[in-house]
């Protein structure tokens, strides 16, 4: 027999042997860790949505929000949105900062979240920049020159939902 082959049934032998062994068929044998042994982070253990958070100077700059063709032929259009900045003053828990856009005329709404916990803040007040991605819009949809859309920035955690912006803007459409 040649080396290759004995290699080759000796790691088969090994697989069964460990599949069987931490199977269902040998009772007491578990190669899993321990749930209870596991490190838990500390943020992580807390459920997320609880807490609170101060937030103050947010805003959303108008300038530059407007739906743009795509390159290289594209037919569809692309939302470009300036971030959201909001400056953090203090986490407790892991509430939720929400970033929402909605063109009601398109039937179009987004939202982008930071889920928030004690180490943001944890060296002093910290400014957050919020981030839409770049979102395709169906060309046919697309008829006027210019939208209206409604913008805002969310606190969510379980007991409310605090409005801490809310604007509306002019989407501009650019070919």
């Amino acid at each position: 027999m040649h080396a290759s082959g004995v290699a080759v049934r000796l790691a088969a032998l090994l697989v069964v042997t460990t599949a069987v062994a931490s199977g269902p068929l040998v009772s007491g044998v578990d190669f899993t860790p321990d749930a209870s042994s596991a490190e838990i982070d500390e943020a992580d253990a807390v459920p997320l949505g609880t807490g609170d958070a101060s937030v103050d100077n947010v805003s959303v700059a108008a300038d530059g929000v407007r739906l743009e063709r795509g390159a290289y032929g594209s037919a569809s259009y692309y939302l470009r949105m300036p971030d959201a900045t909001a400056r953090l003053r203090s986490v407790t828990g892991r509430p939720m900062l929400v970033y929402n856009v909605r063109i009601p005329e398109l039937g179009y709404e987004r939202s982008s979240t930071a889920f928030l916990n004690e180490s943001f803040t944890a060296d002093g007040p910290t400014t957050l920049a919020l981030t839409l991605d770049d979102d395709p819009v169906d060309p046919e949809r697309v008829t006027e020159s210019s939208y209206e859309a409604e913008v805002s920035v969310l606190l969510r955690t379980q007991s409310e939902r605090r409005v801490l912006h809310e604007r509306t803007v002019t989407v501009e459409v650019e070919e």
